[in-house]
């Protein structure tokens, strides 16, 4: 059994390498999945500023990663998380940190999900767009962790910011296959598609609960791991 860790909007950063020296200490066998690199990304912005996006390379092909042989157990933050969704059938397990959701696509719809689970802060204003998503669901998360008074990005060490971050106007629109594999993060393309807002985002550590659901996850990885 091994785990494999997808990074969010920032690139490899400490969450990511925070959960990989917690796991291997435990004896396992660890992946991170650095799906930014080959493309020549280091990181996303979300902005409409002096720092926008403009990639040509689309969120199908970023998410098109290859993953170890094996049973994998997948950990993915923000847009990783979002990342674990797309391949969800791939793993026993999908652990999911505050799903950064980008669109929906119909044949996302009928998966099922009840393997996965969801943790997020309840002072995540992005939150809204998965909850819209696992509404849709027939078979959603089983365990969905709402952690009181908790931002985005709380698994990040030394954060504590804000900025406006665009949101398209996509939200809810449930996409056939053809559009959802031509999104890119690319500003001017989303923008003109799909129209946009900017909201304040908040960014900032938790290290206590860090810790907390990375020992809870680890105990359901062995309980499973007993079981089977």
């Amino acid at each position: 059994m091994k785990i494999v860790i997808s990074h969010g909007s920032g690139g490899i950063g400490s969450a990511e390498s925070f959960t990989r020296v917690f796991f291997e200490s435990k004896g396992y066998e660890v992946h991170l999945i650095d799906y930014f690199t080959p493309h020549g990304i280091t990181n996303l912005w979300w902005s409409d500023g002096d720092k926008q996006d403009a990639h040509d390379v689309t969120f199908s092909e970023m998410f098109n990663v290859k993953f170890p042989e094996g049973d994998l157990i997948h950990i993915g933050f923000s847009l990783g998380a979002f990342l674990g969704i797309v391949n969800h059938k791939r793993f026993l397990k999908n652990y999911l940190f505050y799903p950064g959701c980008i669109a929906i696509a119909e044949s996302m719809l009928d998966v099922d999900y009840s393997n996965a689970v969801v943790i997020a802060g309840t002072e995540d204003n992005g939150q809204n767009k998965y909850a819209i998503f696992r509404d849709m669901l027939k078979h959603p998360p089983s365990k969905h962790y709402e952690l009181p008074g908790v931002h985005h990005a709380f698994m990040v060490s030394h954060i504590d910011r804000s900025f406006d971050m665009v949101r398209y106007g996509n939200i809810g629109k449930v996409m056939n296959q053809q559009e959802f594999d031509q999104l890119k993060p690319n500003h001017k393309y989303l923008g003109e598609r799909y129209g946009y807002e900017t909201k304040r985002t908040i960014l900032k550590s938790h290290n206590e609960y860090r810790l907390q659901y990375l020992n809870m996850i680890e105990k359901e990885i062995r309980d499973y791991h007993t079981k089977v």
